[in-house]
């Protein structure tokens, strides 16, 4: 389904120092990609679609200042980051600071996305830990 931005009146304009928004419109313009594209429309609200999981993973590759992030389902539970250096990297939140966060796999990813839903996108600085790459 596409909708027209100029009659939603929910979706959100990208704020100038919208850090997220800003690496992905960095990202497509150093070289357009739809998952970029999907990725971006469903960041700012201007989409229904939610991208596939490959799209995210095609999206943290190409903007490497992006972080996934899965929140707690619960107050006893942990956060989940994803994001891209030299591989698809998986940690929680809650790791140690010297922690290095694991390699993962693309069917890892969904399987995440399948128990969570879609991700938040977030700064990588606010998300960084000693032990990241």
């Amino acid at each position: 389904m596409v909708i027209d931005v100029t009659d939603m009146d929910d979706a959100r304009e990208l704020a100038p120092d919208d850090i997220v928004g800003n690496a992905l419109c960095d990202a497509l313009l150093e070289a357009p990609s739809p998952s970029v594209i999907r990725v971006l429309r469903a960041y700012g609200d201007w989409s229904e679609a939610v991208p596939a999981v490959q799209d995210y993973i095609i999206t943290l590759k190409r903007a490497p200042s992006v972080v996934a992030r899965w929140p707690a389902p619960d107050d006893q539970g942990t956060a989940v980051l994803v994001y891209y250096a030299d591989g698809i990297r998986r940690r929680r939140a809650s790791d140690s600071p010297t922690a290095t966060a694991e390699i993962v796999t693309l069917s890892e990813v969904r399987r995440t996305v399948e128990a969570r839903g879609r991700p938040e996108l977030v700064p990588r600085e606010e998300t960084v830990l000693e032990g990241d790459r």
